[in-house]
This record gives structure tokens, sequence and C-alpha cells, in this order.
């Protein structure tokens, strides 16, 4: 098996899902620090089990960096 590099999932943020439909859901956050946002996704909703209040995690994925020499 060939050595693969290391990944870390950093959560980026929390954010509730406030609208649903067949064919996309949204997720807002920020409203309460006063900059509401939202982010619409569209896709086929109909396949997933999700439900309005759900809260998702947005996260993102970094390599680790190789191990370097002794730290001092």
């Amino acid at each position: 098996m060939a050595n693969k590099p290391l990944r870390a999932i950093l959560p980026l943020l929390r954010a509730r899902i406030i609208d649903r439909s067949d064919t996309h859901f949204t997720i807002g956050f920020g409203s309460e620090y006063g900059s509401p946002t939202t982010i619409r996704i569209a896709i086929d909703a109909k396949r997933y089990d999700l439900r309005d209040g759900d809260i998702l995690t947005l996260y993102t994925e970094v390599l680790l960096a190789q191990p370097s020499g002794p730290s001092i």
C-alpha cells in the first residue's frame, strides 16, 4: 500500500439549516453576532435526511506537515 499523506480535518463553523426544498437547502450563521449570512446549497435534497433546524459543521482538510529535525 502506497504511503498517502496524512490529512487533518479542521472544523470551520457550525450553521443551522434555515430553509430547504427538494432542490436545495440553506444554512444560516452569524446572526447572533449582528451579521447574518446565508449559503444556499443546490442539491437533490430528497436524498438526504435534512430537517429545518439541523446544525451542520463546515470543515476543511489540510495536509499534515512532514516531521522535521528535533526541536530545541
